[in-house]
């Protein structure tokens, strides 16, 4: 568990967020006002994804030692918030402190992070969207006070830069399925985009990406729309048993291959086919984002074949 100076440090970010009704500084610029003043050439490229899903199965393998190829890695279970301020938000019998074997504590998670950083890597923390995302409040405190998309965001970075010192998060748009994103989905969107990504105070060390797939609708007003997806490094293909050139055109067609990227996962994906879909790269000499692979976990062997498999 955290120590007592880590827990009220984090209750200190929180309620600064909350208490902050009205905060002109936090307000997000127009799109053009945005403008990354430095390139991402401290990012790597191309871009190795490896997910790591807590209750992937099998799963024996730390994340110190599923990935070695991957040059990012996304925590896929659990909230970044329940990691900063366990007190409000996390539990002992938390779902990602008992599906899997390397981990029952939160340190336990953060000390790995830490060594994968050293190495190099960058690691992000899964953030789900929800239905709430496209209302005026789409989050809400452990203390039932609803955040703005403007405080929703500041929190999320206060938990995941600021407190876990995470280099950025990776969306999960999944979970509205046939309901398609309205104006406040989008904005909280582009208000991530403040803190992390290419149009962030910090885009070459920040990484700011989206897992999209047809059968969710939120995700086409990110993977089709330039304006959207600008505040992203890329996008991620999760449709993994459709045809990976098809899924890769249906949102490179409108936001360009260097911010496309499939994802293969083992369960749907033969190795074969995944290092063929890694190697790959468009016809018009545009290379893409790189390559992601889903619960990385559950085959190392499978998951660094295809990393190795990514042409530069």
């Amino acid at each position: 568990m955290k120590t007592q100076s880590f827990v009220l440090t984090s209750l200190v970010l929180l309620v600064s967020i909350i208490s902050c009704k009205k905060d002109d500084s936090a307000k997000l610029p127009a799109t053009g006002e945005l403008t990354a003043t430095n390139a991402v050439a401290a990012l790597p490229s191309p871009f190795k994804v490896a997910y790591y899903a807590f209750d992937a199965t099998p799963n024996v393998l730390p994340l110190t030692n599923f990935a070695n190829e991957a040059n990012v890695v996304v925590l896929f279970e659990g909230t970044a918030w329940e990691m900063a301020d366990s007190v409000h938000y996390g539990s002992s019998s938390s779902y990602i402190l008992n599906v899997n074997p390397n981990y029952h504590s939160y340190k336990s998670i953060r000390d790995h992070v830490k060594i994968l950083q050293q190495r190099g890597v960058k690691v992000l923390m899964n953030v789900d969207d929800a239905a709430s995302w496209n209302t005026t409040t789409p989050f809400t405190t452990y203390n039932g006070v609803g955040l703005t998309y403007l405080q929703y965001a500041a929190f999320a970075k206060a938990c995941i830069i600021d407190s876990l010192h995470f280099d950025g998060i990776a969306l999960d748009v999944e979970h509205m399925g046939s309901t398609a994103a309205n104006t406040n989905f989008t904005n909280l969107v582009k208000a991530f985009g403040a803190y992390f990504g290419p149009l962030s105070n910090n885009p070459t060390g920040t990484v700011y990406t989206a897992a999209i797939y047809s059968g969710g609708q939120a995700g086409y007003a990110i993977g089709q729309s330039t304006s959207v997806a600008a505040y992203l490094n890329f996008v991620e293909d999760m449709g993994y048993f459709q045809n990976n050139t098809t899924r890769f055109n249906r949102w490179a067609n409108y936001i360009g291959a260097p911010k496309t990227m499939i994802g293969v996962s083992k369960q749907y994906n033969s190795v074969s086919t995944a290092i063929t879909a890694a190697a790959w790269q468009p016809a018009n000499g545009t290379k893409k984002a790189g390559i992601m692979v889903f619960a990385g976990n559950v085959d190392s062997s499978y998951t660094n074949r295809i990393f190795r498999a990514v042409t530069n």
